[in-house]
């Protein structure tokens, strides 16, 4: 049988034995494995990195490397306000994957405090904004960080105030914001207040711009300086429109301004030459100039002029142009394919290019 053996002390005294210490690295690690569930839980309380990484993957749901790249962008020193934030985000309807993505990427909100932070956020949302819940979800998962992380007193009441100012109703406010949340998150003061300048100068009135900013305004708060607004005016003009026409085109589909000149040219030359269209029929539909000259006008060209040429229909309209893929297709393309094959291969391209020269 195996004796235990102890040293004596000086004086016949016996050693106390000293208690286990964790901080011996081989120690901590077998007592973990032997000890199983509670002792990692002992470990984690104590170590906040494993803490984190504990209530990342059992709390949010996120895998093990996500959890991993994460808790190296945040800490937690207590679970409580991780908790509450967690709760607050499922009661608007955040769960599983999506509550994962959202915590991936803004997990500094993890350390916020949610009824003095997040909350009053969510109640501006709704109330000031007047958006759904859904709205609000799919807002959030748009882009958590901006949506939740920007200060609402210095950032995002701010920029509704202006833009409240600048449209005279909430109504208006809140439809703009809907068609951008940008407006909320962004800066209302630098990207968009010199857009509004730019049209006042060139002639705007406000109710364009009401209708502009409430229906387009991801055209404005993107890039348009005063140099490459006259710049596009001039491009048109140089084109046989006139100042009106260019107003009116933009007030119908903004995105007739971010059109490279290029391509305007192109387009234009194209209606004219091709269709004999003048920059008033043209203005009437601006859209026209932002389709794609190769993949939409060309091809549905070279299949519509084929009709024409054969007595199928009189001309070549813009509604022609306009018309949705799968009914172009099924209208003049596979419609006529039988009568006339030609259209098929007209629509692909297949040894027409030299058909129509654009200059």
């Amino acid at each position: 049988m195996l004796r235990s053996r102890r040293l004596l002390l000086p004086g016949g005294r016996i050693p106390p034995i000293s208690p286990v210490s964790c901080g011996h690295p081989s120690l901590a690690h077998f007592l973990k494995h032997l000890l199983g569930g509670p002792a990692g839980l002992s470990n984690a309380a104590a170590d906040p990195c494993s803490l984190t990484l504990h209530f990342l993957r059992n709390s949010c749901g996120l895998s093990e490397p996500a959890a991993a790249k994460v808790a190296a962008r945040v800490h937690l020193r207590s679970t409580n306000r991780a908790h509450a934030v967690l709760a607050l985000f499922r009661g608007l309807g955040l769960a599983g994957a999506d509550l994962a993505r959202v915590v991936a990427a803004a997990p500094e909100m993890l350390n916020y405090r949610a009824d003095a932070i997040l909350a009053p956020k969510l109640d501006f949302f709704r109330r000031d904004l007047g958006l759904t819940d859904d709205h609000i979800r799919k807002t959030i998962l748009a882009n958590p960080y901006r949506s939740l992380c920007y200060s609402l007193e210095r950032r995002l009441r701010p920029n509704y105030l202006l833009l409240r100012e600048l449209l005279g109703t909430d109504q208006n406010a809140r439809s703009a914001v809907k068609q951008s949340f940008e407006l909320i998150h962004g800066n209302v003061r630098s990207d968009l207040l010199p857009k509004v300048k730019i049209l006042r100068d060139h002639g705007a009135t406000d109710a364009v711009i009401v209708k502009l900013v409430t229906t387009h305004p991801r055209s404005l708060i993107h890039r348009l300086s005063p140099v490459t607004w006259k710049r596009r005016i001039d491009n048109y003009l140089s084109l046989g429109w006139t100042e009106e026409l260019v107003k009116l085109a933009f007030v119908r589909h903004p995105y007739c301004m971010s059109v490279s000149d290029d391509k305007v040219r192109r387009i234009s030359h194209f209606f004219a030459d091709k269709l004999g269209w003048s920059p008033e029929y043209v203005s009437a539909s601006p859209m026209l100039i932002s389709l794609s000259y190769e993949k939409r006008l060309l091809p549905r060209y070279r299949v519509l002029d084929i009709l024409v040429s054969r007595g199928f229909i009189r001309r070549i309209r813009i509604s022609h142009l306009i018309l949705g893929e799968k009914k172009f297709m099924e209208k003049y393309v596979t419609g006529y394919q039988q009568t006339i094959p030609e259209v098929l291969e007209a629509y692909r391209g297949a040894g027409t290019d030299s058909a129509v020269t654009v200059k």
